[in-house]
């Protein structure tokens, strides 16, 4: 029987711990690296969605606030006589328990502690227009119930009346048709609002801009000026500037994003004729 010689197959060894450690770091720096560029896109994904949704409250916000400033002080008047028709006489009621009487627009200035204003529309229903902050009528009393059919009609009594406040964070209005406020827009930091007075009555040139409480006279305000400063829901932009309603450049510092609007709007009646 004859014998047959063994030849050794090639050399094989496994990785040394070196090899290993290494493929190991290089592992976890690809896997470091996936995920942080994850955080980051999910991060500017967020910021994307808040501002989104600060630039749409800040849009329907005005929306409301300059469809109801710019009917301020309105009173259909009979061009034949002329007559008014709308009768705001001080014993009719306007559905508004501060204000009994016919006014076109009033301001609160922020009370001690807060940086919130308020503001109140009122003008009178007419055929094409007669609907508050809130989609509502004039009243719900049938008595009391505004005719577009027949704006002469005695029954015509009440104010349509637009109410902006904040409370909570939330900017609400309460309109002619409710006496609860209902809200608009969440987020809200700050309501500040400011009054551009003509020259003179009759006058539309508007000479200086000034806070509730400088107002002498509210029927020789041509325009109003409103400044919303909003904050998103996430926190994912620390140290992150903005520059508040007075103009002064701030910093977040607990990671919201925060955007500030302003808007102008003219008033289209005249309040130095009432």
């Amino acid at each position: 029987m004859s014998s047959r010689a063994f030849a050794p197959g090639p050399w094989q060894a496994g990785f040394t711990l070196v090899e290993f450690l290494v493929a190991l770091i290089i592992g976890m720096l690809v896997v470091l690296a996936a995920v942080a560029g994850m955080l980051g896109t999910r991060t500017t994904a967020m910021t994307g969605d808040d501002v989104n949704a600060l630039n749409q409250s800040s849009a329907l916000a005005f929306r409301l606030l300059g469809q109801q400033i710019r009917q301020a002080g309105y009173i259909p008047i009979d061009v034949t006589e002329p007559l008014y028709y709308f009768n705001f006489n001080a014993d009719k009621n306007t559905n508004l328990a501060s204000e009994p009487v016919f006014f076109a627009i009033k301001g609160e200035e922020a009370p001690r502690g807060s940086v919130n204003d308020k503001l109140k529309v009122g003008y009178a229903p007419s055929p094409d227009h007669f609907k508050d902050c809130l989609g509502q009528g004039p009243s719900s009393t049938a008595a009391n119930a505004y005719d577009p059919a027949n704006p002469a009609a005695s029954g015509n009594l009440r104010l349509i009346t637009s109410e902006f406040s904040v409370a909570d964070g939330v900017l609400k209005c309460k309109g002619s048709g409710s006496n609860t406020p209902q809200p608009i827009v969440d987020g809200v930091e700050r309501f500040d609002v400011m009054y551009g007075i003509g020259a003179e009555a009759g006058s539309e040139r508007v000479v200086r801009y000034v806070t509730a409480a400088g107002v002498a006279n509210f029927n020789l305000v041509r325009t109003v000026r409103v400044c919303l400063q909003l904050a998103g829901s996430s926190r994912n932009n620390p140290g992150g500037g903005y520059t508040d309603c007075d103009g002064a450049s701030k910093t977040t510092s607990d990671g919201k994003l925060r955007r500030v609007y302003t808007a102008v709007f003219a008033l289209r009646n005249n309040l130095g004729a009432l």
